[in-house]
């Protein structure tokens, strides 16, 4: 189909499907699509996730893990991290966790971390929100849903530097790749001193960040631009994410960041 071919032709969109929303001949504007993610629930794992569609009426966590459909998509105990990057709450997480014990008394399945009698809201996860995702056993989910951007549209995230703050954030595309691809996932322009953290969720680095920031000083000495944090003559490869995927980024100075879905 017309829409399928123009994304996968990007070159930048990895382990997801799509299909046309409309059939042949009509194009449509939108894309919908899906991305299977596989979470091993093993020693209380912690995922870095973003949802990468729009997913339902509200893009509430009961919807973007399909408990109508597969309930075992979110395992109870399970636990959905917030960053909350500005406000009175900033710098902090807001802790929602899954247990539908109570649901059958009017209760509802989403509790906070410190008190079960304590309900609150479900989670909201839209597009370009990261959030951390600890399932207590191995779950699969797939993200199925409608691309935010249509085609031939932009996106626009605009992300204040002031005061060092930290955006968790993931792609409203769901594109993978390398983090600088310009048809791709387009985090480009960044002042220099801008960082970047990626989670390293299993392997020998398991729950750390990866921490690149932007430095364009010495790369006609064929050092690259990207730097890692404690030593500034040790580069480091462009940052990747899979779809998926969140990251944090703090700008140095106040940031838009501009994704694009190509048109041909």
């Amino acid at each position: 189909m017309r829409t399928k071919t123009l994304l996968l032709s990007a070159g930048a969109l990895l382990a997801a499907g799509f299909v046309s929303s409309q059939a042949q001949p009509v194009y449509s504007q939108n894309i919908v699509g899906y991305a299977t993610v596989a979470t091993p629930g093993t020693g209380g794992t912690l995922y870095m996730q973003a949802c990468p569609f729009v997913i339902g009426v509200s893009n509430g966590a009961n919807e973007v893990y399909g408990l109508n459909v597969n309930s075992n998509n979110l395992p109870i105990g399970t636990q959905i991290l917030i960053w909350n990057a500005t406000g009175p709450n900033a710098n902090t997480f807001s802790l929602y966790y899954y247990d539908p014990s109570y649901e059958g008394q009017g209760y509802g399945g989403w509790w906070d971390g410190s008190d079960e009698n304590n309900n609150v809201p479900t989670p909201v996860l839209p597009p370009g929100q990261g959030y951390f995702f600890q399932p207590t056993a191995n779950a699969t989910n797939t993200f199925a849903g409608t691309v935010a951007v249509s085609v031939g549209g932009t996106n626009k995230m605009s992300l204040t530097g002031s005061g060092g703050t930290l955006w968790m954030v993931g792609s409203v595309v769901p594109y993978a790749g390398d983090i600088t691809n310009a048809n791709g996932l387009n985090l480009n322009n960044l002042a220099i001193g801008s960082q970047v953290l990626t989670w390293n969720a299993t392997g020998p680095n398991a729950n750390s960040y990866t921490l690149s920031y932007w430095d364009p000083s010495y790369v006609s000495e064929g050092y690259g631009p990207w730097w890692d944090g404690s030593d500034e003559n040790n580069n480091v490869p462009d940052p990747t994410l899979s779809v998926g995927n969140a990251f944090f980024v703090q700008p140095s100075s106040n940031y838009q960041w501009v994704q694009t879905v190509p048109s041909n």
